[in-house]
């Protein structure tokens, strides 16, 4: 039987025939060659982007959007940093028929690159990140006295998030940070600080807004003297 296009909305065929299929991307990335592939998204409602650094310092992921089929007439931009082993899985809103994926890096060496990128008939009105599994736990950890000890995010994110630390005892000596790192690993500020009450077993909770960019959760020991214990954890809120 031949397929008409009354058949799309059961196995999307009408949609494939005006759009790419998607293209996997396993790719080495260089100062001196990004990696740049232009993506047709007609009739599509959606893009999903799975990107994962899995060796090198850093990249920097751009989605540029296109009016027209030459790629002269930029519409809009989205960009977002990682670092190795970080995770970016973010659905966007098809804002013109023509995207463009650039990944590039300033960094030195190699930078391994893996992901795909998929239109999809999924329509969402602004970037939509993985959530479920964006999170940190981490249970009843000592810390040395005077010592601070960091953990990576794993998702790369746009929206709310919280970060909650406990401590095992009444000290107050610890405290929690979530910190903001540049392509090259560098922290170059903080989304807040949360310090642990002096009362045992009693959380305190930062609730923050995050950037494009790798974060970090640290756990800092401002006694010089005791170790101390705590739990921390750690949970993306987009959406």
């Amino acid at each position: 039987m031949t397929q008409t296009l009354g058949d799309a909305p059961d196995w999307q065929g009408y949609s494939q025939w005006r759009a790419s299929e998607g293209t996997a991307i396993n790719q080495f990335v260089t100062v001196a060659d990004p990696y740049i592939e232009n993506v047709v998204v007609t009739n599509w409602a959606s893009f999903n982007l799975y990107i994962v650094l899995d060796s090198g310092i850093g990249i920097t992921v751009a989605v540029i959007w296109y009016n027209d089929a030459a790629y002269s007439e930029v519409a809009d931009t989205q960009e977002w940093v990682l670092n190795a082993g970080n995770i970016l899985n973010v659905t966007l809103p098809c804002l013109s028929p023509y995207a463009q994926l650039k990944i590039l890096t300033a960094e030195s060496g190699n930078q391994i690159v893996t992901g795909y990128f998929t239109p999809q008939n999924l329509a969402v009105t602004k970037a939509t990140y993985l959530t479920e599994n964006n999170t940190l736990l981490k249970n009843d950890l000592s810390l040395a006295a005077g010592a601070n000890v960091q953990y990576q995010v794993p998702y790369i994110m746009v929206g709310r998030a919280t970060l909650t630390l406990i401590p095992a005892d009444n000290s107050g000596k610890l405290y929690a940070a979530c910190l903001v790192m540049t392509e090259a690993g560098i922290q170059q500020g903080a989304c807040g600080l949360a310090y642990a009450p002096a009362v045992a077993l009693q959380g305190v909770q930062l609730d923050f807004n995050t950037p494009a960019y790798p974060l970090v959760a640290e756990v800092v020991n401002t006694d010089a003297d005791n170790a101390h214990s705590y739990y921390l954890y750690y949970q993306g809120l987009s959406q």
